[in-house]
């Protein structure tokens, strides 16, 4: 009786591993495609070096170098809240790249430019120099003539 018992507890705690081990590689793959799909995003922040409308490039210059990021036709492209094209991204501007890794290559999915960051006082001056052009100066009173004696 003892022996019949063991071996049913044997035959329980095997079965149990093995449904054990039949459900993990199920979970796997799971984890695994997450893994890599957010591994496949990258996210280059950077200034830009030069854009290349005609053969959808951007160079991008960021802390571990340049990155030359091939950019797909309907890629998102925007200045703030404004929609613009590839071409419309100057030299110099600040950028954020969101890319995925195609054919070994870097696509960009999603380029958002900076708009131009201005201190307090540089806004205020901004603002306030067209208002204080530079009136005309007032005409010089002419001197007094000499008194006749």
């Amino acid at each position: 009786m003892k022996l019949a018992r063991m071996m049913v507890v044997a035959l329980a705690a095997t079965a149990f591993l093995f449904a054990q081990e039949a459900a993990a590689p199920a979970a796997a793959p799971a984890k695994a495609e997450k893994a890599a799909k957010k591994g496949a995003e990258k996210k280059i922040v950077g200034t830009v070096v030069s854009v290349d409308a005609i053969a959808n490039t951007i160079i991008v210059k960021a802390k571990k170098g340049e990155d030359t990021v091939s950019v797909e036709a309907g890629a998102k492209i925007m200045s703030g809240k404004k929609d613009i094209t590839l071409g419309d991204i100057k030299a110099d501007e600040s950028v954020t790249i969101t890319c995925k890794m195609a054919d070994g290559k870097k696509v960009a999915t999603h380029i958002s430019v900076a708009a131009a960051k201005m201190g307090k006082k540089k806004m205020e001056k901004a603002e306030a120099a067209p208002a204080a052009a530079p009136a005309a100066a007032p005409a010089a009173e002419p001197a007094a003539a000499p008194a006749a004696k």
